[in-house]
């Protein structure tokens, strides 16, 4: 009797040839993901008058940090963190905003803030196109202490308000 159980599965697997391994490498097939960049200012998109930047290539409406969390992005985004400070830039000219924006900044810095809501406008009444909007985006990108920035939930002001993140600020400690 030659068809016992053994004989019937060796001639089931006929032509089936062995894996040359069975080890699986779990980061093959899954590049990683790119890291997200900070819009940078080329020497070509802006130019530096008196302090003040013009508004070349326009920057994005948001932008965050490759390190923060989901969640804290998720928090920032929808509006769930408090509002530290925030800044009403109304009927400034260019030149009273960007000091405006740098006066805000450094007072946020100073008491260790870490949510900004800068108020700008949609730029309905700008003669031709919006002039703080960009201007305040173009200014945030290049800020090192700015993680991330948004536009603000419709609570806030929507599209005419932007979220601004801040790193945390470590002061010394006095001896």
């Amino acid at each position: 009797m030659s068809d016992q159980p053994d004989d019937k599965l060796m001639r089931s697997l006929k032509g089936i040839k062995p894996l040359r391994q069975d080890k699986i490498d779990p980061r093959a097939g899954k590049p990683r993901a790119a890291p997200r960049l900070r819009p940078r200012l080329s020497n070509e998109s802006h130019r530096v008058t008196h302090g003040v930047i013009s508004v070349g290539q326009p920057v994005s409406e948001s932008w965050f940090n490759h390190g923060l969390q989901n969640k804290r992005i998720r928090a920032i985004r929808s509006g769930q963190l408090a509002i530290d400070i925030s800044c009403d830039l109304h009927g400034y000219t260019r030149e009273h905003a960007e000091r405006e924006l740098r006066d805000v900044l450094d007072a946020a810095l100073k008491r260790q803030a870490r949510l900004l809501l800068i108020i700008h406008g949609k730029g309905y009444n700008s003669p031709q196109t919006a002039v703080i909007k960009p201007l305040v985006l173009q200014w945030l990108s290049a800020q090192p202490a700015v993680l991330a920035w948004c536009p603000a939930t419709p609570r806030d002001g929507g599209s005419g308000a932007t979220y601004v993140y801040l790193k945390r600020v470590v002061t010394p400690v006095e001896s």
